[in-house]
């Protein structure tokens, strides 16, 4: 994957960012907002670019301004697992960075996004001056943990077809104006492309879905939820 990126010192103020009010750093007083104006690096990706490597230590923190994000890990068999998908807002190398732990997942951006790397002595100093932020982290990955653990249920109980209905459901209410592979959707559903495109034809078929090129197009919401075997 390309590493190549455009990267500046700063960019717009962090009390003017677009992004602020959905993360952790929402509503910080200004002289934090002023350590992490001074220490962040702007960087801006391209499609397929890589943030961070499976196996390269943690130098800090990123915030996603814009754009999405994919975190993508290889399973034992060597296929290649979606464990999470980021938006503006998120917060991205967190857990290997307090683990003090070399990631066990790649970054690789979905869609085209501007992310502010903030150095680890920044946030080290951010965490000492302002103990409130280190809250917020632990409710955030508390949050992250709860999904996780649902998903991992929902991937134990569920034949490949419920699980793809899922992720058709969850990528369409998430990121309704991404187009998703089949690749990417079966990386995340757990299941293999062959899997994904047959059951795609199948929900075709019975007019549940429509397909054009990438573009999937969901035409009966409640059979899908249906075919996914959820509850809304």
């Amino acid at each position: 994957m390309n590493m190549a990126v455009f990267s500046i010192k700063r960019s717009s103020d962090c009390r003017n960012c677009e992004s602020r009010p959905k993360n952790v750093f929402c509503d910080l007083p200004d002289e934090a907002l002023d350590l992490l104006d001074r220490h962040k690096i702007v960087n801006h990706y391209k499609r397929g670019q890589a943030i961070f490597h499976t196996g390269s230590l943690p130098s800090g923190l990123y915030c996603v301004n814009s754009g999405v994000i994919r975190l993508e890990a290889s399973g034992s068999t060597g296929n290649n697992h979606i464990l999470r998908v980021v938006q503006s807002g998120g917060i991205l190398g967190y857990r290997s960075l307090f683990a003090n732990e070399a990631y066990e997942a790649s970054a690789v951006v979905h869609e085209d996004s501007q992310v502010c790397q903030i150095p680890k002595p920044a946030v080290s100093e951010l965490l000492a001056k302002f103990p409130a932020v280190g809250l917020k982290f632990l409710a955030y990955v508390s949050k992250e943990l709860r999904h996780a653990e649902d998903r991992l249920c929902g991937m134990a109980d569920k034949n490949a077809a419920e699980r793809i209905a899922e992720a058709l459901l969850f990528l369409k209410q998430n990121f309704a104006d991404q187009t998703w592979t089949r690749k990417e959707i079966a990386d995340w559903a757990g299941t293999t492309p062959e899997t994904v495109m047959r059951t795609l034809a199948d929900f075709a078929d019975q007019d549940i879905v429509a397909l054009q090129g990438r573009r999937i197009e969901i035409l009966d919401r409640d059979a899908l939820v249906a075919k996914a075997n959820l509850s809304l």
